[in-house]
């Protein structure tokens, strides 16, 4: 009698777990997307790069000077200006007016950019940035890696060498988990070196003065929390793929997803309160320690748009929750449904 995969005894010894998380990391790695999601990493961190350099250069800086300075002189004018106008109106009759002069403030060099550029700062405000599209290429790759399987029914036939499918769909995961890493650490290491060249090469002439902008964190820290986002998002997208089984409907949910909910449903529905509990402001509280959004808050003189705040824990606390009800959902379809 010839065994299918739903017969094949449970008990069978199969493969050592070291060995097939091992096994699934070289499948991982040969594949030609982990080759393309590398490069693209790459390409995509060299244009950031470049955007940085090309904003903190001698001649931005330079014009970025002679704008700061002409709305210095300027700004005695324009408070003179504010003034007569108040007075202007409340010479008309509406004793009330207040055009908010006295709130008028000089600008400083940081609201125009003025600032030398220092490794760490260039280096966090860069790592920021690109943790979202490391992430989302780790999540792709992810997707992919369970998705291509399914697609050629080569996991069938390697359930049918290893039949126990949650040792199968851990190490998925987990090998996952380390090519969203791989990713992740490629472009940060290349950001963290570029920063460096940047703020080396951009040092600002020593008589303009400038004051150094400083990260607001440690870096290592920044750094670690982006790591942990492309590990989540790698072992997300195996996830979902076992409860979708096609690469491209997996991408297409999510980007789809991303339009309507969080571009459109976010803010039409509950009037923005929605927010704080859906899975992208709490991506950016963790990554950026802290998340602001906009809600309508009402008060006895009427509703207004004002700012609110996701705070880091929540953020964290969310998306691990996130994360483990994913993961459970994903091993127990995978345990029980059939995999032809």
């Amino acid at each position: 009698m010839t065994l299918t995969v739903s017969t094949v005894p449970a008990s069978r010894v199969g493969v050592p777990y070291g060995a097939l998380v091992g096994v699934e990391l070289r499948r991982l790695w040969w594949r030609r997307l982990t080759k393309v999601a590398l490069a693209i990493a790459v390409l995509l961190t060299g244009m950031t790069l470049y955007g940085a350099y090309q904003s903190t250069a001698p001649d931005t800086i330079a014009e970025r000077v002679q704008s700061y300075r002409q709305t210095v002189a300027q700004f005695p004018q324009m408070v003179k200006d504010c003034q007569q106008a108040q007075a202007q109106a409340r010479e008309s009759g509406d004793a009330g007016a207040d055009f908010g002069c006295a709130q008028l403030t000089a600008p400083t060099p940081a609201e125009f950019g003025l600032e030398s550029p220092e490794a760490g700062a260039l280096t966090a405000s860069l790592a920021t940035t690109n943790a979202y599209l490391y992430a989302f290429l780790a999540f792709v790759l992810g997707a992919s890696f369970i998705g291509a399987e399914y697609s050629s029914g080569s996991l069938g036939t390697w359930l049918t060498f290893e039949p126990r499918r949650l040792r199968v769909a851990s190490a998925k995961l987990l090998a996952a988990g380390a090519g969203g890493a791989g990713v992740a650490a490629v472009g940060l290491g290349l950001t963290a070196v570029g920063a460096w060249l940047v703020s080396r090469v951009n040092q600002p002439d020593p008589a303009l003065q400038l004051p150094t902008a400083a990260a607001d964190e440690s870096i290592t820290q920044l750094l670690i929390r982006c790591l942990v986002v492309a590990v989540a998002a790698g072992a997300a997208g195996v996830a979902l793929g076992m409860l979708v089984r096609n690469t491209g409907a997996v991408v297409g949910i999510v980007l789809g997803y991303g339009v309507v909910v969080e571009g459109v449903l976010a803010q039409a529905l509950a009037h923005g309160r929605l927010a704080p509990w859906l899975p992208l402001k709490n991506l950016e509280a963790f990554v950026e320690r802290g998340s602001t959004y906009f809600a309508e808050a009402c008060t006895p003189n009427g509703c207004q748009m004002e700012a609110m705040r996701v705070t880091y824990t929540h953020g964290w606390v969310y998306l691990l929750v996130l994360s483990i009800v994913g993961v459970i959902a994903a091993l127990a379809v995978f345990r029980h449904r059939d995999v032809g």
